[in-house]
C-alpha cells in the first residue's frame, strides 16, 4: 500500500478570540444605621444615591465589557440578612445565567458575614464562572483572581479593627466622585453664593452678598489696603459673612465669630 504523506499531520490554525461581554448585575443595599445617618446629615457615603452614581459610572467608563446591566436594590436592609428580597432575586438570575457579572461599591454592601461571603464569592460564584467585582476593595474575580482568595482579609477588617479605616475610605471615594463631576462638597455654601434648593451639591450665586465681593475685589484692584476697605464694610454698615447668614435665615458655624469686621 501506497505511503501517504503526512498522514498525521494536523493543521496549525491561529486562534481567535472574543471579547466576552458580561451581564452585569449593580447591587445596592442601604440599612436602617446608614439611612439615621443620613437623616442626621452624618455620612451619606453609602445612600442608594451614591451607590448608584458609582456604579453606573463604573458601567460606563466599560461599557464595551458589557452587554446588558440590572440593578438591584436592598432598602433598609441589614447585610447580615441573606433573605433579602433583592438579594434572594439578584442569586437566583445568577443561577438562571440572566447575570453573570456582580458589581457592588464595597465589601460590606454585599454580606456583612464573612462565612456567606466566602461560600457565595469563593465557592459559587467561581465554581459558575461568574465574575465578582467589589470596586471599593479592588476586587476583582476576572481580572484578578487571587484578590478573591484574600476576600476574607477585607471583610473581617471591615467589620473588626479596620472599620473607621474603611468608612472613612468610602466617604472619601464618594467625596472624590462628586469632586470629579462638579458636584460641592462643602458644609457651607462660601460667601457671595447660596445652595441651589433643588441640589444641595450645586451653587448659585447670592445676587445681595456677590454685590459686597464685587466691591470687595474692585477695590483690591484699586490698591485699596485691607484695613481701609474692612474700615469701609464696617462704615457701610455692611455685616460680616457668618452675621449676614444669621439674618438670611442661611445655615452658618457658630464656632465662626460673627463680630462685626
Amino acid at each position: 500500500m501506497a505511503r501517504t504523506k503526512n498522514r498525521w499531520y494536523q493543521q496549525t490554525l491561529t486562534p481567535t478570540y472574543t471579547a466576552r461581554l458580561w451581564k452585569m448585575g449593580g447591587y445596592i443595599r442601604l440599612s436602617r444605621e446608614d439611612l439615621q445617618k443620613i437623616n442626621r446629615g452624618l455620612d451619606d457615603s453609602n445612600s442608594v444615591k451614591n451607590q448608584r452614581d458609582i456604579l453606573n459610572d463604573f458601567h460606563f467608563n466599560h461599557a464595551e465589557e458589557f452587554e446588558s446591566y440590572t440593578e438591584y436594590v436592598d432598602d433598609g436592609h441589614t447585610g447580615t440578612d441573606t433573605e433579602r428580597e433583592s438579594f434572594q432575586r439578584l442569586l437566583g438570575d445568577v443561577m438562571s445565567g440572566k447575570i453573570n457579572c456582580v458589581v457592588v461599591k464595597d465589601l460590606s454592601r454585599f454580606v456583612r458575614n464573612y462565612s456567606d461571603a466566602g461560600s457565595l464569592i469563593d465557592n459559587l460564584f467561581v465554581q459558575m464562572g461568574v465574575r465578582f467585582i467589589s470596586l471599593a476593595e479592588g476586587v476583582d474575580s476576572y481580572l484578578n483572581p487571587d484578590s478573591v482568595n484574600s476576600i476574607i482579609v477585607p471583610i473581617t477588617n471591615v467589620m473588626n479593627d479596620q472599620y473607621c479605616y474603611q468608612t472613612s475610605k468610602k466617604i472619601r471615594q464618594v467625596f472624590d466622585y462628586k469632586r470629579r463631576n462638579g458636584q460641592y462638597i462643602g458644609s457651607f455654601a462660601p460667601y457671595g453664593y447660596i445652595k441651589d434648593p433643588k441640589d444641595k451639591h450645586q451653587l448659585i450665586v447670592d445676587p445681595e452678598a456677590a454685590e459686597t465681593v464685587k466691591k470687595i475685589y474692585e477695590m483690591c484692584l484699586q490698591g485699596t489696603a485691607k484695613l481701609q476697605i474692612v474700615m469701609y464694610l464696617n462704615d457701610h454698615g455692611i455685616p460680616s459673612p457668618t452675621a449676614y447668614r444669621k439674618l438670611k435665615g442661611l445655615p452658618y458655624s457658630p464656632a465662626i465669630s460673627d463680630a462685626p469686621m
